[in-house]
């Protein structure tokens, strides 16, 4: 007599069940948020050098290179020398710890549509950044200037966005400058290590969007090989 409740009580649950099955709609698929993009870290630091030719070495490894694809005035640099004038300091003679360089070089490219400039300088006691920050106090109130030996007048201008995106290690900002001519004149000033790379680029006709294009596209490139050196 127990067998048959039981035998109908497992047929009512194996019919509920299957009727549940074929009544339910398929879930639908999970939205996954798109991958982060992947940001490659700088590597790490080099040791500081501790003689000043370790100096003049590493100043040596972080000069750019640029050949033909970059652009076809840049196949070949116009000067190289290691007697650089010093880092740009706009309304002040100089900054104060520019004067404790140890090694310096300058390579310039001087084309008829663009004109690159690229100073590296190495220090055996200060820190680059302490560099960045004098000069980034400099830019808080220099606005307007004389350029030293030419007499033509700069004055300062901030595009927005800037070319490259400042920060502790990195100053991005252009000239107006003013005389027989005008053009613009657009810098890229990077500190790592005890070490300053700067360059100043101008671009075709002195066009300011010529200049921050240029910048922008030198920019990465002038990263790596400060990296190299420090």
């Amino acid at each position: 007599m127990m067998r048959r409740p039981l035998a109908l009580l497992s047929l009512l649950i194996t019919t509920t069940v299957a009727a549940c099955g074929t009544g339910t709609a398929p879930q639908a698929a999970r939205w996954n948020a798109p991958p982060t993009p992947t940001v490659t870290p700088p590597p790490p630091l080099k040791p500081a050098p501790t003689t000043a030719a370790q100096v003049r070495s590493r100043v040596k490894t972080a000069m750019l290179d640029l050949d033909a694809e970059f652009h076809p005035e840049t196949a070949e640099y116009t000067e190289e020398n290691s007697e650089a004038w010093k880092l740009i300091s706009l309304c002040r003679d100089a900054l104060p710890s520019d004067r404790r360089r140890t090694a310096y070089r300058e390579r310039v490219w001087d084309g008829e549509t663009i004109w690159i400039r690229q100073y590296v300088v190495g220090y055996l006691k200060v820190s680059g950044r302490k560099l960045a920050d004098e000069l980034r106090g400099v830019l808080k109130t220099c606005t307007k200037y004389t350029v030293p030996g030419d007499g033509r007048t700069s004055v300062i201008v901030r595009p927005s966005p800037p070319p490259v995106a400042n920060g502790p290690d990195v100053i991005t900002f252009c000239e107006k400058l003013i005389g027989q001519s005008t053009r613009h004149q657009c810098t890229l000033l990077l500190a790592r290590g005890n070490f300053v790379l700067e360059v100043d680029v101008a671009g075709k006709d002195g066009e300011l969007a010529a200049a921050t294009e240029l910048l922008t596209k030198i920019a990465p490139l002038a990263t790596t090989a400060l990296e190299q050196a420090a």
